[in-house]
């Protein structure tokens, strides 16, 4: 039984058994890739409209998109109680967390990504969304940060390479800037830190690493993740925005129609959130960290001419180098992680960093066979002695 599972993960039991399977995993992945592209640059519209100069119906900025994320964040959460409660998606997860755990692996998280999504949309506020999409470009350098300091990854020249090459495209889109925000500039650069920092720990929750298993599902984990996102924004929204002040006064809430069709607005916005996050933590889920941060640079390149289109933003020639090199250096650092995870062959040795688990990388199916053969063996000394 053991080795027809074996034969079975290996793809030899049958070659035209495991490509039908292949060809469904494939499209299966590019479908949510397509899907997240879709979400993705729908939202990002949508949110710089919402908060850029004009707003919707000709009411002007919205006056407080910490707010606006806060309250689009305790949405997402009711959707996913409401697609549990309607069993459309079961839950993985059969044991309930304490609160002394869920605070201890959920918070961080969750703190994270809610300063990462708020920052993210104020910064709209002050920057055009082309700039805003370049800058996001560069979280690969926070992801090999975050890596080095869990010493993950082990600093290299090809590593180092890669920073260098990403910091001067990103030098370079900040020189060819022509409406440059240092406000704005600050805040996104803020948010891709925190991007970086998010996606690996998303990772490590949604598959599990040496030391714990998976904490659940990708509904699940937007489930546990949106209420300390939602405290966090709001939060930080009571203590800047002056929500007493600029909410009574806004166009947006100046009677109990226009505040019925700011909540369908928000709720409108609320829903592309949750459908996109969804999809962001399948894509993770499914693959990997690194696979969502290669197809987010094929994302960037769309988004940017999309802005151009929409909203008329300017792309000088050193905006478009400094791109460009951002690109080459997020493709540098992909075919790193590339040639670093794949299976060696048969016969030659494995090198410690090849064998050393981070928490960037989808567990591979040799690492599983290799698991089930030692415990495999295990068992057959322990019948010997019996």
């Amino acid at each position: 039984m053991q080795r027809k599972a074996m034969a079975r993960r290996q793809g030899i039991n049958g070659g035209s058994q495991s490509e039908p399977l292949n060809v469904l995993t494939l499209a299966r992945n590019l479908g949510l890739i397509l899907a997240w592209y879709i979400l993705s640059t729908t939202l990002g519209l949508y949110n710089k409209k919402l908060v850029g100069k004009d707003g919707l119906f000709g009411k002007g900025a919205f006056p407080a998109p910490l707010f606006m994320s806060s309250a689009q964040f305790l949405i997402q959460a009711l959707l996913a109680k409401a697609v549990f409660y309607s069993r459309v998606v079961e839950r993985t997860a059969r044991n309930p967390m304490s609160w002394r755990e869920y605070i201890h692996t959920i918070g961080p998280n969750g703190v994270t990504t809610g300063l990462d999504v708020g920052l993210s949309n104020l910064s709209l506020a002050y920057i055009t969304m082309s700039f805003y999409t370049m800058c996001k470009s560069t979280v690969p350098i926070f992801l090999l940060l975050f890596a080095f300091i869990w010493r993950t990854e082990r600093p290299s020249w090809a590593l180092s390479g890669v920073v260098l090459i990403i910091s001067i495209g990103l030098a370079l889109l900040v020189m060819g800037e022509t409406a440059f925000n240092g406000t704005g500039f600050v805040l996104v650069m803020v948010a891709s830190c925190l991007s970086g920092f998010r996606f690996t720990l998303t990772q490590v929750f949604l598959q599990g690493h040496q030391e714990a298993g998976a904490l659940g599902g990708p509904l699940e984990m937007l489930e546990l993740l949106t209420p300390v996102m939602c405290v966090t924004t709001l939060l930080i929204s009571v203590a800047s925005e002056r929500l007493h002040m600029v909410l009574p006064t806004s166009p947006y809430f100046s009677s109990v129609e226009h505040a019925l069709i700011t909540l369908g607005i928000i709720s409108l916005g609320a829903a592309l959130a949750f459908m996109m996050v969804w999809t962001e933590y399948k894509v993770i889920h499914h693959t990997s960290a690194l696979t969502l941060i290669i197809a987010g640079t094929v994302k960037e390149i769309i988004t940017v001419i999309t802005a151009m289109l929409v909203f008329g933003d300017q792309l000088t020639t050193v905006n478009g180098l400094g791109l460009g090199i951002v690109i080459c250096g997020v493709c540098f650092f992909n075919y790193h992680k590339y040639t670093k995870n794949k299976p060696s062959q048969p016969g030659r040795p494995v090198s410690k960093s090849q064998q050393s688990a981070s928490p960037l990388d989808a567990p591979s199916s040799s690492s599983i066979m290799q698991h089930e053969n030692k415990q495999s063996d295990q068992g057959k000394d322990a019948a010997m002695r019996r």
